[in-house]
């Protein structure tokens, strides 16, 4: 080409050079060739166009087209705000064509490059995007709670060679939540999942327009479990566990070997009698039943031991030893501030906060021996 008549730069076909053409038993085999061929050279190749042949009944493809994928031209060309582009108007296209033996014959349409080859593999989308093995293991890792970064490692350690990046584990989360929510809101997908799974007991209401205002859900295994250990049951409300800002309130056992294991969970509109007689209510009715539970452990909530009084009449209840510990660091925080200009006088109040502590720990602890009970730290 007469460089003087153009003012597109090419390349020989050895930097950037065509796929040779050659026939192919099926299309897919075709297309995998020609973009490890494009992958080896330094290039990327996208889908331009599908032609079918004209028959109504059954239309069937004739022709793919593929070209450079830095051809075409920049996405929202003419608008003002200016963003860069990876686009070159690249005019490179190869054709895959149907035979009149049903395989498919790879035709370069037009050969010449107007850009270098990349500088990596990395620098194209397609060759970043995971394939069906690495798709498997993402969403088995996600489904884990395994972060992303180190799904990305597990990839690495799988093959040296892959190059899926973060961005790309994400997007491929966040397809995996769509397929999964199949249009559905995150709580009627949820709700959906826990009525068809049989493993599941679940009691759940909705407002004047159907949106959830109370679910309660606990797993088979789990009231199993409550039911085998029922001396000690925690119930300690959360928040900030979702977009809704509805309190999340967690019921806990304790097993013979003294460890806390969830047993069921609560989404409430708002605490207030009304809506902890509902889900006190409904972990009798639906996970305990007529068996007799030794002591409640709460943080102390004036609604909630109400209720616990009326459902679960003459059964103690205590407060638990990691929120007794809040309320006096807290109410020891109050009393003796750090935030003055001494530093001889913060030194003194952080001492006295530690020695308070100190003290209850010690007193805490001969009571404890004392009446030979266990000590339950945490809800």
């Amino acid at each position: 080409m007469d460089s003087n008549n153009s003012e597109v730069e090419t390349h020989s076909p050895s930097l950037l050079s065509p796929p040779s053409e050659e026939e192919y038993t099926s299309l897919a085999r075709a297309e995998v060739a020609v973009k490890q061929h494009a992958m080896q050279c330094g290039y990327g190749l996208s889908r331009k166009k599908l032609v079918k042949n004209k028959s109504k009944t059954d239309p069937q493809i004739r022709r793919r087209d593929l070209r450079c994928d830095k051809g075409g031209i920049k996405r929202g060309e003419g608008v003002k705000r200016q963003s860069g582009t990876r686009m070159t108007g690249c005019q490179f296209e190869i054709r895959l064509h149907r035979t009149e033996y049903s395989t498919w014959q790879v035709k370069v349409y037009n050969p010449d490059h107007n850009h270098p080859p990349s500088e990596s593999t990395a620098q194209h989308a397609q060759y970043r995007r995971p394939n069906n093995e690495q798709k498997a293991l993402i969403q088995s890792l996600t489904a884990s709670g395994v972060a992303p970064r180190f799904v990305v490692a597990a990839l690495l350690e799988k093959d040296p060679d892959s190059l899926v990046s973060t961005a790309e584990v994400y997007n491929e989360v966040a397809r995996l939540k769509k397929v999964r929510l199949n249009g559905l809101t995150p709580m009627e997908a949820l709700i959906t999942e826990l009525l068809d799974d049989e493993d599941w007991a679940i009691w759940y209401t909705t407002d004047d327009i159907g949106h959830v205002n109370f679910l309660f859900f606990a797993h088979d295994e789990a009231i199993d479990l409550a039911q085998e250990n029922p001396d000690v049951v925690l119930i300690d409300a959360t928040y900030r566990t979702n977009r809704y800002n509805m309190p999340l309130l967690h019921f806990m056992a304790v097993t013979a070997v003294g460890r806390t294991t969830s047993i069921a969970l609560c989404f409430l509109p708002a605490e207030n009698e009304t809506t902890y007689r509902k889900a006190i209510q409904a972990f009798k009715d639906l996970v305990m039943g007529e068996i007799k539970i030794e002591v409640f452990l709460t943080d102390d909530e004036a609604a909630l031991k109400t209720v616990l009084s009326v459902i679960f009449p003459g059964v103690p209840q205590l407060l638990c030893l990691w929120h007794i510990n809040q309320n006096l660091r807290s109410k020891a925080q109050k009393l003796w501030k750090i935030n003055t200009t001494s530093e001889e006088e913060n030194k003194a109040n952080e001492k006295k906060r530690q020695d308070v502590m100190d003290d209850f720990t010690k007193v805490l602890i001969s009571r404890l021996r004392s009446r030979r009970v266990p000590s339950f730290e945490t809800c």
